[in-house]
C-alpha cells in the first residue's frame, strides 16, 4: 500500500464519517499533529497503529490498507509520457477525490496501449509476414510478364498469328493468375482487419495455442505424458509443422516440471526473489529452463507475471510470451538495445538490464545465450530473456557498484519494439527511419566516420 494514498484515504474517511482531526486522535492514543503528519503521507503508518485507525473509521484494515489502487496509480502515471505541465505528484490526490473519472483515465490509458500495440504488431506484420512478401512478389512477376508481353505485341509490326496467338495465350494466363493473386491479397486484408493475429505461419498457431492455455498445463505438473491429447484437442494447431513443434515444446515443458516440481519451484522462487540464477543453482539446471519455468507458472496465485523470447544466433524468434505494455515482434527483429542480443554477442555470460518503454513503462530483464550443439559440430546459439514490470522505487534501487550481475536488475536503457516503429530520436542503434516520429531526412542518427 503505498503511503501517500494510505494518509489520503484516512483524511477521506474521516471526513465522510464528519469525524475531527482531534477526535481521531484521540481515539487512537496519538496527538492531532502527528495524525496530521500521517494524513499528510509524512509518516508511514503499520502495526498496531493501523489496526487502531482502522477500526476507529470502522473499517477493516484490508478494506484500509488495500493497494487496488495502485496499479490504477501506475495506469495513469503511464498516461503522463513526461509531460511537464502534468502535476505528475497529486496522482494519488486525483484518485483519492475522483475515484470515477481516475478510472476513466486508466480505462483511456489501456484502450492507448491496445491500440498502439495492436498498430506495432499490425506494423510488424506488413513488414515481415512471410505470405504477404511470397504474394507481393509474385504480383510483381505476373505484372512484369504482362509487360514484358505486350511490349512486344505492340512494338512487333508483322508477326506470325501462331505466335500471336501463343503471346495472347501468355497475356491471358497471367492475367488471370495475377486476378487470382489480388483476390487472395484482398481476402488476406480482411481477415488482418478482422483479426490482426491471423495465423499465418506455424509459430503463430503455436502461440495461439499457448496463450489459449495460459502458458500453462497443469496435465503435465504431475509428470504425466498427457502431450498427444493436448495436441489433438487443440484447434488452432491446424498445420502439421505447428503440430510438430508443439509437441517438441509441450516435451521440453515436461521435461522441466520434473526436474522443477511446481510448489518447490514456486516456494524457492519466491525465497530468492525470483532470481533465475540463483534458481538454477538450487534445482541444478539451466538458465533457459529456469526462465521457461518462471514464465510457465500458473496465473492467479499470487505470483509475478514474467514474459519471455527465444530466439536463436541470428535472432529470429521461436518462442515468445508477450507482457501487457512490453510488445514482442513476430516475425522481424526486435530493438537492438534488448539484453537479448547482448547476449549473443557474449555467450555463457548473463546480461541484465532495467528497459524503459517509450510509454515510460519499466521491465527488469536479464538475458542468457548458450551454445546447444557439441563441440565438434557447427556452432548452434539459443538466446533467452526473461522480464517482468519494474515498479521499484528509482530510489531503492541498488548502485551498479553493487548490483549483482546477472539478477534481474542493471541500468535503466531506452528501448522500442522496432527500429521501424520506435519514436525515439538521436539512437546509435537505429537501423532504419520510424513511421511514428519525424526524424528528419534519414531517420537515422548520424555517426561521425570511424578513423583508422
Amino acid at each position: 500500500m503505498s503511503a501517500k494514498l494510505l494518509g489520503l484515504r484516512i483524511r477521506e474517511r474521516r471526513k465522510a464519517l464528519g469525524m475531527k482531526q482531534s477526535e481521531l486522535a484521540r481515539r487512537c492514543g496519538i496527538s492531532p499533529s502527528y495524525l496530521n503528519l500521517i494524513e499528510h503521507n509524512r509518516r508511514a503508518v503499520a502495526g498496531k497503529l493501523l489496526l487502531d485507525i482502522a477500526a476507529a473509521l470502522d473499517l477493516s484494515v484490508a478494506a484500509l490498507s488495500d493497494d487496488s489502487e495502485g496499479e490504477l496509480a501506475r495506469t495513469i502515471s503511464a498516461a503522463l509520457r513526461g509531460d511537464v505541465a502534468v502535476e505528475a505528484d497529486r496522482v494519488f490526490e486525483l484518485i483519492g477525490r475522483f475515484p470515477g473519472w481516475s478510472r476513466l483515465i486508466a480505462r483511456m490509458q489501456q484502450r492507448i496501449d491496445t491500440l498502439e500495440q495492436t498498430a506495432a504488431a499490425l506494423s510488424d506484420r506488413l513488414a515481415h509476414d512471410p505470405y504477404l512478401a511470397e504474394t507481393l512478389h509474385e504480383i510483381l512477376s505476373s505484372v512484369t510478364a504482362i509487360h514484358a508481353t505486350a511490349t512486344i505485341l505492340v512494338q512487333t509490326e508483322s508477326m506470325e498469328p501462331l505466335q500471336q496467338r501463343r503471346f495472347q495465350t501468355n497475356i491471358h494466363q497471367e492475367s488471370a493468375r495475377l486476378s487470382d493473386l489480388s483476390r487472395g491479397l484482398a481476402a488476406f486484408f480482411d481477415r488482418l482487419s478482422e483479426d490482426q493475429a491471423a495465423h499465418a505461419t506455424p509459430l503463430d498457431e503455436l502461440e495461439a495455442f499457448l496463450a489459449r492455455r495460459d502458458f500453462h498445463f497443469p496435465e503435465l505438473e504431475d509428470g504425466r505424458d498427457d502431450a498427444q491429447s493436448l495436441i489433438i484437442g487443440a484447434e488452432e494447431l491446424v498445420s502439421r509443422a505447428s503440430r510438430l513443434l508443439a509437441a517438441e515444446m509441450l516435451e521440453q515443458y515436461l521435461a522441466d516440471a520434473r526436474a522443477m516440481p511446481l510448489a518447490p519451484f514456486s516456494a524457492r522462487a519466491q525465497e530468492c526473489d525470483f532470481d533465475p540464477l540463483r534458481l538454477a543453482q538450487s534445482f541444478d539446471t539451466g538458465f533457459d529452463a529456469v526462465c521457461r519455468r518462471l514464465a510457465f507458472l500458473p496465473p492467479g496465485r499470487g505470483l509475478p507475471d514474467f514474459g519471455l523470447i527465444t530466439c536463436d544466433g541470428t535472432g529470429a524468434v521461436l518462442l515468445r510470451k508477450p507482457l501487457a505494455g512490453f510488445s514482442l515482434p513476430r516475425y522481424g527483429p526486435a530493438c537492438p538495445l534488448w539484453p537479448l542480443y547482448q547476449a549473443i554477442a557474449r555467450p555463457h555470460v548473463p546480461v541484465s538490464a532495467i528497459l524503459e518503454t517509450p510509454e515510460r513503462q519499466r521491465f527488469a530483464a536479464i538475458a542468457h545465450s548458450r551454445y546447444v550443439s557439441p563441440v565438434a559440430q557447427v556452432p548452434v546459439q539459443r538466446a533467452t530473456m526473461l522480464f517482468r514490470r519494474d515498479d521499484t522505487d528509482a530510489s531503492a534501487r541498488p548502485p551498479l557498484s553493487e548490483t549483482v550481475v546477472g539478477s534481474l536488475n542493471g541500468p535503466v536503457i531506452a528501448v522500442g519494439l522496432s527500429c521501424r516503429i520506435c519514436p525515439r530520436t538521436g539512437c546509435s542503434a537505429r537501423r532504419e527511419p520510424s513511421l511514428q516520429a519525424d526524424q528528419g531526412a534519414s531517420g537515422i542518427a548520424r555517426r561521425k566516420p570511424d578513423r583508422a
